[in-house]
């Protein structure tokens, strides 16, 4: 029985060591690939700026595709001859229908509400003379049960 408590404490402690040297493993392999990152700092530096750039022109050429076909679809609408300002006000011109200031859209809502009074007015039903009650029904003789045969 000794010898099965020694195997057993023997493997535990195997165990644990294992994991003990896992840790101590892993912990030289980062510090490794931290020496290695702050020598190659100003390398990595570099090599990340290079595919920045590459990245930009490819961006940069995409972009100006893109917007090519858009101008290119919606004619002068956009591009140099685009000013927001006019187009803004062309738009507040549409939305006024003819244009005019507020005191006209004022006056021509209230004609437009006296028209809709006069004819909600015609369209209100005359009062209808009252109703006649009707007379009470009579309630049916109850059934009676069919007779046995």
């Amino acid at each position: 029985m000794t010898d099965k408590k020694n195997k057993s404490g023997d493997t535990a402690r195997k165990i644990w060591l294992a994991g003990i040297g896992a840790y101590g493993r892993a912990f030289s392999e980062v510090q490794e690939g931290l020496s290695k990152a702050t020598k190659n700092t100003s390398k990595v530096f570099d090599e990340l700026v290079q595919k920045g750039e590459v990245l930009e022109t490819v961006v940069t050429h995409k972009s100006k595709e893109a917007f090519d076909k858009v101008s290119d679809k919606f004619g002068d609408t956009i591009g140099d001859g685009f000013d927001m300002d006019e187009r803004i006000a062309k738009m507040r011109a549409r939305l006024k229908r003819g244009g005019g200031d507020d005191a006209d859209m004022e006056d021509r809502l209230d004609a437009i509400e006296a028209k809709l009074d006069e004819v909600l007015k015609l369209l209100k039903p005359k009062k209808a003379a009252p109703k006649k009650k009707a007379a009470p029904r009579k309630k049916a003789a109850p059934k009676k049960p069919a007779a046995k045969k």
